[in-house]
């Protein structure tokens, strides 16, 4: 997955010289949360409404005799100007991990200087729903497998021998090997972990990973 694909084209943005008013209520009015900052087309900052209020706690100056002066102040003085970009041609996971590391609610998408579009951890989220099928009917289930090639192709057949779409596979490493993540169109899930077990596959229950078996409302395990 692409960023290109998932972000979002129609960019709202402020000006250097734009009030922080102004900017505040772009923000509120499109229901957004951060604004890249443009001239003639080329990114050169990023604000955001946090860096809105956190402005309005700085002390107000004052003239010579006494009253407050009222500041129009510009997103040009509080903008963040080192700004975290990615390009069309990266990948949404690598989105994400800046996202998880910098603790980033959007990013601003650029070729070169050029703003092309921003991309949310909504997008993302969004992204990862899409592959994964979750909306749509259906289980999911772990299944544990030794690290090699073959055991994955086994699994596979198995499940096409079952009928059973397959919504989505996810292969991630763990301590002895792999855990395949597979989302079935079935509703059944006690049929499909029984004829997997009974093909030789591990596949674990809820209890295992707890450590301890759980019981149900009424008491009994």
């Amino acid at each position: 997955m692409f960023v290109g694909k998932r972000m979002t084209r129609n960019v709202i943005t402020v000006s250097r010289g734009d009030t922080l008013k102004f900017a505040s209520d772009v923000l509120h009015e499109n229901r957004i949360h951060q604004l890249p900052v443009v001239e003639r087309g080329e990114l050169v900052g990023f604000v955001s409404g946090t860096d809105i209020r956190n402005s309005t706690f700085e002390e107000p100056a004052v003239s010579g005799s006494g009253k407050i002066v009222a500041k129009n102040r510009t997103v040009d003085e509080i903008m963040t100007r080192e700004v975290i970009t990615v390009s069309p041609w990266d990948t949404v996971e690598d989105a994400l991990l800046i996202f998880h590391k910098r603790r980033l609610g959007a990013l601003p998408v650029v070729e070169g200087k050029k703003l092309v579009g921003i991309i949310t951890k909504a997008d993302v989220l969004a992204a990862f729903c899409d592959t994964l099928r979750i909306e749509d009917a259906g289980v999911r289930i772990e299944v544990f497998l030794p690290r090699d090639v073959g055991s994955l192709i086994q699994l596979v057949r198995k499940l096409g021998e079952m009928e059973t779409e397959i919504r989505s596979l996810i292969l991630s490493p763990s301590t002895n090997g792999f855990v395949a993540f597979v989302r079935l169109a079935t509703i059944d899930v006690g049929a499909v972990k029984k004829t997997l077990r009974d093909a030789g596959f591990s596949v674990p229950e809820l209890s295992d990973f707890l450590g301890a078996p759980l019981t149900s409302p009424g008491g009994s395990a």
